[in-house]
């Protein structure tokens, strides 16, 4: 394999790793356990080492791709929800600097979709908005070709668009969001409320409601009803603000889409300006874990 581009996906639990080529082809994945380390400064020393390790003659650029927000023009982490310390991190001269090698930074679901968009189930696609479904929910949008970031490159926070004004709470301190109904923290407690256990000890995890879900128990099937209704809704707004009629779904929950597929395309129809109506399509994306070093990794190869 012709590998060019050194693909980094760093989540809160794990980052992945993996030599990408400009035409889609991926070198086997290297897990690393978030968790295992305590500062920039010490995960820069691993990553370092590893890329001194490569092919560095075929390796033109790293794409690393940062579950929060991204300063682009300074390739600075500019926050971090799930790793504090890569707060205010100048990712991109710190690497490049370590390794010799040009550096893009990017953030985590930006990356995905454009790793779907070029690869996976987007392909082909002016315009596609894509949401990425695990303990949260995230986005990113890509308009007529480009990859939008917004004025301050947070563009994509659809998980905190309200759907219920003061609904349920939400991780980041407001009610009513979707990311309150729709992500995989929502389903454990829901269903843990609707069942009466409400203390997070007591809660199922979301592959274990999934499985009762599919063994035929209405309570796990209502959840799971909840769940697409407040997605579909969440994406008729989205087909209304800006006429984008392609939206993938992505992310550990997006397994389950048999689940909650119908009660999605049901309120997405209900709640569609009458001008869209059967003509949005929503799918699964295709890439699975590779999604975030492919799509980071192109966009070293098309930005630097």
């Amino acid at each position: 394999m012709e590998a060019q581009y050194i693909g980094i996906d760093m989540g809160g639990t794990n980052i992945r790793l993996a030599l990408v080529s400009k035409e889609g082809e991926v070198g086997d994945l290297v897990f690393l356990s978030t968790k295992e380390y305590s500062s920039w400064g010490d995960l820069l020393i691993k990553l370092t080492s590893m890329i001194a390790e490569m092919d560095r003659d075929r390796v033109k650029a790293v794409g690393v791709a940062v579950a929060g927000g991204v300063l682009i023009p300074k390739g600075i982490m500019s926050y971090s929800p799930n790793v504090r310390w890569m707060d205010g991190q100048p990712v991109r001269e710190n690497l490049a600097k370590a390794t010799g090698l040009p550096v893009w930074i990017e953030n985590d679901a930006n990356a995905i979709t454009y790793g779907e968009w070029m690869y996976g189930a987007g392909k082909g696609f002016s315009s596609i908005i894509c949401l990425t479904l695990g303990s949260g929910v995230g986005g990113g949008i890509i308009l007529d070709g480009d990859l939008y970031r917004g004025e301050d490159g947070l563009a994509g926070e659809i998980g905190h668009m309200c759907l219920q004004p003061g609904g349920r709470a939400c991780s980041c301190g407001k009610r009513g969001c979707l990311e309150a109904y729709s992500s995989g923290s929502a389903l454990s407690a829901i269903y843990g409320e609707r069942s009466q256990k409400r203390e997070i000890d007591d809660q199922l995890n979301p592959v274990q409601i999934y499985e009762r879900a599919i063994g035929g128990e209405k309570l796990a099937l209502d959840v799971f009803d909840t769940f697409g209704e407040h997605l579909g809704i969440a994406i008729a707004n989205l087909v209304n603000v800006f006429s984008v009629h392609h939206y993938i779904i992505t992310g550990g929950v997006s397994h389950a889409w048999e689940l909650f597929s119908d009660p999605l395309e049901r309120a997405l129809e209900a709640n569609l300006f009458s001008p869209h109506r059967r003509r949005v399509e929503v799918f699964p994306g295709q890439l699975g874990d590779k999604a975030g070093v492919m799509g980071v990794g192109r966009l070293a190869a098309d930005y630097l």
